[in-house]
Parts: structure tokens; C-alpha cells; sequence
């Protein structure tokens, strides 16, 4: 696939800058960030390659600061972590969640917000209430994404079907029309959906999981140098409020109140 230089057009912002890292990264002078750019309104790549949301926002927020040029690099959500492993990427951004078996292969960002896992039902469900209720149902789950490890732990116990969708608004979109019964994802995700489509849905109380979202970069040398340069620029903007107003233009709230505390990302 080749490279696609993205523009930042939400923000304004023309990265012209050369790329300045030491050792490795200083012959590269440009940053590869790899991303699907169709997961709303964390990472959108809309048709003239601009890239919006809320990791666009907060890499155009690193890159101002620090002066580097960024390249964006478009791949399926369950390929992405692909490109680090081939060297065609410096670094993932798409909303990632924190999981052990992401921090026991990559390299994990310190956490720039929290975010909960959950079931989605349609609003005019009432046979759904509580995981026993999904005994028998059809429960859609977006394939590498957080949830989808938690509801494959919790088939054997709850006895649902499965149904891997390729993104989280697809599998929200099916429940709608009624082809699944619910839909494990992000509150956040939900959310959005229900505003943006003006669909009715339900969330159940019992919550799947917290969890922080993170960067993940290659488990190299330069991988940790980059990953230590990017924290500090994220510890900066935690602190300012930047990332506050970011995810409150996107989700409504901030979301850097969710951060868990000592979690596995460091």
C-alpha cells in the first residue's frame, strides 16, 4: 500500500517542518502514523485524505509543538498493528485500547484518556436486560478491537453467537435493522451512532470493562525512543487541558477523567 500524505484541514495546520528526532528518526525527517481512518470520531480519512478526530487532533497538537512533518498511512483496523510489525509504520493511532496482549508485543503510549466497553441493544428491546439475556442471541463485535476479547471469555458461559463486523458502526447499523441482537463496543461509539443516525438504542448497566486508550509503537530501540519523545508532548497537552477540550469537542465530556491509574501501559 503506498504512503498517503495526509492534510490536517480540521485543524489548519500545513506540517512543513522537518522531522527532527535523534539517532534513527533524524534521517527519516517525517513521521509514518498508520490508522484505519473509519472509526468515528476517533480516526476519519475522508475522500480527499484528510484525517479528522480525535487522535488527528491531538497528533496535529504533537506535530505544532514539536515541528514534524506526519505522513498517514490507511489500513483495516485488524491489519494495522501489521504495518508495525512490516517496519511501515513508526507508530498506531486508533482509539487502542490498553490489553496485556498489545503491551506484551508493542509498545504502549502512556494513556490519553479512558474509555468503557459495553452492550448495545435496540431501544425497543426489552428481552435484553442482562449478560444471562443473551443466551441464544446474536451479539456483534468489531474484529482486534477491545471488546471482542471479553465477549469471546464470555460466550462459553452466556451461550450467544458471535458476529464479527470489520467496524463497530457496521455492526450497530445491522442491530438497527434487526440482523443482530446487540452490539459489544465503546459507550462512546454507541453514543455517537445514536446522535449522528438518530437510532434509539439502549446500553445495559453491566458494563463490560474500562479501559485506557493508548499509542502503540514496534518493540525496538527506536520504537521506545519515539515512544518516550511522543509521552512527554502527551503528559504536556494532559496537563494544559488540550486533550480535555479535544475529546470534549468529540464525545461531550472529558474523557481524561476516565484514565485509569497505574495501568498496564506503563
Amino acid at each position: 500500500m503506498n504512503k498517503i500524505l495526509s492534510r490536517f484541514a480540521a485543524m489548519g495546520i500545513a506540517f512543513g517542518l522537518l522531522f527532527s528526532l535523534s539517532g534513527a528518526f533524524a534521517a527519516n525527517k517525517t513521521l509514518t502514523i498508520v490508522t484505519s481512518g473509519t472509526s468515528i470520531p476517533y480516526s476519519m480519512l475522508d475522500e480527499k485524505n484528510n484525517w479528522t478526530g480525535v487522535d488527528a487532533d491531538i497528533w496535529a497538537a504533537i506535530a505544532k509543538r514539536k515541528g514534524w512533518n506526519i505522513e498517514i498511512k490507511r489500513a483495516a483496523f485488524d491489519a494495522i498493528f501489521g504495518e508495525l510489525d512490516a517496519g511501515r509504520a513508526d507508530l498506531a493511532a486508533n482509539a487502542f485500547a490498553v490489553r496485556p496482549n498489545r503491551v506484551d508485543k508493542y509498545y504502549p503510549s502512556i494513556p490519553y484518556y479512558g474509555d468503557a466497553q459495553a452492550i448495545v441493544i435496540r431501544a425497543d428491546n426489552n428481552a435484553i436486560k442482562t449478560f444471562a439475556d443473551l443466551k441464544g442471541k446474536k451479539l456483534g463485535v468489531t474484529n482486534g478491537q477491545a471488546s471482542q476479547s471479553i465477549i469471546s471469555e464470555m460466550k462459553p458461559q452466556y451461550g450467544f453467537e458471535e458476529v464479527i463486523y470489520e467496524d463497530s458502526n457496521n455492526g450497530l447499523y445491522e442491530m438497527t435493522l434487526g440482523r443482530i441482537d446487540a452490539q459489544a463496543c465503546a459507550v462512546t461509539t454507541a453514543n455517537l451512532y445514536a446522535e449522528k443516525t438518530g437510532n434509539k438504542i439502549k446500553i445495559l448497566d453491566e458494563k463490560l470493562k474500562a479501559n485506557n486508550v493508548a499509542f502503540f509503537y514496534p518493540k525496538t530501540e527506536q520504537g521506545a525512543q519515539l515512544r518516550d519523545e511522543v509521552d512527554q508532548e502527551l503528559k504536556a497537552l494532559l496537563q494544559d487541558g488540550t486533550i480535555a477540550k479535544i475529546t470534549e469537542k468529540y464525545f461531550g465530556a472529558d474523557m481524561t477523567k476516565l484514565i485509569i491509574p497505574d495501568d498496564a501501559a506503563k
